[in-house]
């Protein structure tokens, strides 16, 4: 398997993910801030990928260190022999993925804006990568329904083609609604994807 279509499977995972299992996790009040959703992210991707991390020596990480930034959650693939450097991040051959998550209640947008920024901030640190990007957002607050609905401004759907995916959770009509927006035309019929729960936001 090469590595596209490694970050194809990666790709799936994370989408269905998204829509199936923290859309759940969420209705079964798993997720209480920020930490847990990235706990239940990266305890969905290690079940669900177990099989291709062993097979072509990927691994899982939170707090990554990479351009000059924390990344909330990647994934990266070591090299054939790992373990004879001074650290394990010498042993890094490639960085696949990267999943920068928010989960607030509050108001106000400048939080995942910032995400937003942080994320073209990695494409101009290493332009040359083939990293895939995420951002996965979960912001209970009443949205209004938008078609297409998207973080981006139209500039910055530019630099996101080919390199980024939105995850979205928030209410409409006082029901939780998540989304998958991908900018990155990869698995298409994930193209605007979505799943309504039954959670009420009285209940928060």
């Amino acid at each position: 398997m090469d590595l596209r279509q490694i970050q194809k499977t990666i790709d799936r995972a994370i989408k269905n993910i998204w829509v199936d299992r923290i859309s759940k996790d969420h209705e079964l009040f798993y997720l209480l801030k920020e930490d847990t959703l990235k706990n239940a992210l990266y305890y969905h991707l290690r079940t669900e990928l177990a099989s291709l991390l062993d097979q072509h020596n990927l691994r899982i990480y939170t707090e990554f260190h990479h351009g000059g930034f924390i990344a909330d959650l990647v994934i990266v693939k070591l090299k054939d022999d790992p373990g004879d450097s001074y650290h394990l991040k010498d042993d890094i051959e490639n960085v696949l993925t990267i999943i920068e998550l928010k989960y607030k209640a509050c108001g106000t947008m400048k939080f995942f804006e910032d995400d937003v920024l942080k994320i073209k901030n990695y494409i101009d640190a290493t332009p040359l990568a083939s990293t895939q990007y995420y951002l996965a957002f979960i912001h209970e607050v009443e949205y209004e329904y938008i078609e297409g609905d998207s973080w981006l401004t139209l500039e910055q759907k530019v630099w996101a083609k080919d390199r980024l995916t939105e995850l979205s959770g928030h209410y409409i009509d006082e029901k939780m609604k998540w989304t998958v927006l991908s900018h990155n035309g990869m698995n298409e019929n994930y193209k605007m994807g979505n799943i309504v729960r039954g959670t009420n936001i009285n209940t928060f």
